[in-house]
């Protein structure tokens, strides 16, 4: 068992798939909420810079004192919102850490050497976007709405490097039929 804790030729080990399978599953949970913080019937929306109003682009952040945020306060869904953002942060920095303290296991056979290529930069590409975008929706707490573009680009390529990845599993599930997605499991 000791061995299966840690990747090797046997494959990704257990503290590498419960890393990955936590994360996604807080970052599924982060943007649901997140989404959540737009329906509203009002129109307006509840998330930042949203509203089609007098009060528009003010959000949550300094731009109106009656819409300040207030950490643990009155609106539950953006706070949960914020805590599931330091959550994927810290365990996007937990996961980093152990791909980097523990080598990978041999790349599947049924991987082309192109395949290989993408599967290494949607890597790198997930891990750049799993801290940006908590990072930026941080920071546009502190700032206002200032920092929206960016915290909504860094969504963006997370989007895209999340379906990347998921379409070269699916390609290897339905097309190769290799089963490459039991490495994971």
């Amino acid at each position: 068992m000791g061995s299966q804790l840690r990747n090797g030729p046997h494959g990704y080990g257990i503290v590498t798939k419960t890393l990955h399978w936590t994360l996604f599953a807080a970052i599924a949970a982060q943007f649901a909420v997140g989404y959540l913080l737009d329906a509203d019937d009002s129109g307006r929306g509840r998330g930042r810079g949203r509203g089609r109003g007098e009060d528009s682009g003010r959000g949550r952040g300094r731009g109106g004192d009656h819409d300040a945020y207030a950490p643990f306060g009155d609106d539950t869904l953006l706070t949960v919102h914020v805590v599931l953002g330091g959550t994927v942060l810290l365990l996007g920095i937990t996961r980093l850490v152990w791909r980097l303290a523990t080598p990978l296991p041999p790349w599947a056979p049924t991987l082309t050497v192109r395949e290989r290529r993408l599967a290494h930069a949607t890597e790198v590409v997930l891990y750049a976007a799993t801290f940006a975008a908590p990072a930026t929706g941080l920071a546009l707490l502190l700032s206002g709405d200032d920092l929206l573009a960016l915290h909504i680009a860094a969504q963006v390529l997370l989007h895209v490097a999340v379906a990347a990845h998921v379409g070269l599993v699916l390609k290897h599930q339905l097309i190769n039929r290799d089963h490459l997605l039991a490495r994971m499991l």
